[in-house]
This record gives structure tokens, C-alpha cells and sequence, in this order.
């Protein structure tokens, strides 16, 4: 009797480890194929050259804010390009980013964010899924950046971190940020 709930048991046990052997390996050979933060690049469609136009030349009234549209581009520390997407910053201290990264891996993320002296400091999260649309895990993206060129651009860093569902660190990628906001003429 102890036998028989034992070995499923085992079974199941051994199942679970080689699925998550499996989705880690298949983090290492892509790097990290997953949520917003895809590494994917490259695949995605290039911005539409009048939108570019209209980043170059935006003007806002609230130069001081981070409040608005954004254009942002993610390159890791070793200079490779990790993510770009556009990024909504809202008045009341939350944002929301979809990436060009294939929605089934996860490509919209939220985050709340809070401004400490001249820095603008966020903690953005979300979930990511394998290429198949299975729940890898949560992860987090710490960024602290500064406003530059009358309000117009940001840059810093981020800091990514991709757990699985048992919360253990899968994977940490760091590197910068440049960022131009999106305005109306």
C-alpha cells in the first residue's frame, strides 16, 4: 500500500523536476526567451520612420515629468540589445509597457514608480510564459533613471529578474536605458 502512493508520487516528482530542467536549459539557450523582456530582438517590426520624426522633434509642457508616452530601448551591461518598447508613465505613480516581443512569452508589464530627488526609481513586474504559453514565473524590473534634454529623454539602468513559480531566481540580466518621449507636434 505505502508502495503504491510512494511511486506515483515519486513519479510525479521526477516529472516536475525534468519540466523545470527543461524550461531552465531553455532559458540558458535563449536567453531568457520570455515576458517583456524578450531576447528576441531584432525579430520585431523596425518603428515607422514618421514616428521616429515625431519622437526626434516632441515638446511637452510637464518638462520636469516623466509623466507621458515613451520610446525606450533596453541594452545589456555586456552592449547587446535586450528590449524595446513603448511605456505609458502615469500621474498617479503606476506605468504600464508593451514590448516587441511575441505576445504569447508575455510582451505588457505594469510598474509603480516614485520620483527621489532628481531620480525616477520603478518596480515593474509581470509574468512570463514559454514559447508554448506555459507559466514560467514572475519577474521583477528595478530601474532608476534621470530626465534629460528639457524632459524630452531618460536614461539609467534596470535590473531584470525572472523567477519561477516556486519564486527561485531563474535568471538575472542588468544594463541601461534610453528612453525619447512620444509627443504631439
Amino acid at each position: 500500500m505505502t508502495t503504491r502512493k510512494t511511486e506515483p508520487s515519486r513519479s510525479l516528482t521526477r516529472t516536475v523536476l525534468m519540466v523545470l530542467a527543461i524550461f531552465t536549459l531553455s532559458f540558458l539557450a535563449t536567453a531568457a526567451n520570455a515576458t517583456c523582456f524578450d531576447q528576441g530582438r531584432g525579430t520585431g517590426p523596425a518603428i515607422p520612420s514618421a514616428l521616429l520624426a515625431k519622437m526626434a522633434g516632441s515638446s511637452t509642457t510637464s518638462h520636469g515629468s516623466i509623466v507621458g508616452l515613451w520610446h525606450a530601448t533596453y541594452t545589456t551591461s555586456d552592449g547587446q540589445p535586450f528590449q524595446e518598447s513603448y511605456d505609458v508613465w502615469h500621474r498617479d505613480g503606476t506605468e504600464m509597457e508593451t514590448a516587441n516581443v511575441n505576445p504569447i512569452t508575455g510582451n505588457v508589464c505594469v510598474g509603480v514608480w516614485k520620483q527621489v530627488g532628481t531620480d525616477v526609481h520603478l518596480h515593474h513586474v509581470g509574468w512570463g510564459f514559454d514559447t508554448a504559453g506555459n507559466l514560467i514565473g514572475g519577474f521583477t524590473v528595478d530601474d532608476v533613471l534621470v530626465l534629460g534634454n528639457h524632459g524630452n529623454a531618460y536614461s539609467g539602468s534596470f535590473d531584470f529578474k525572472q523567477y519561477d513559480t516556486a519564486g527561485n531566481l531563474l535568471m538575472e540580466v542588468t544594463g541601461t536605458i534610453a528612453a525619447t518621449r512620444i509627443g504631439l507636434d
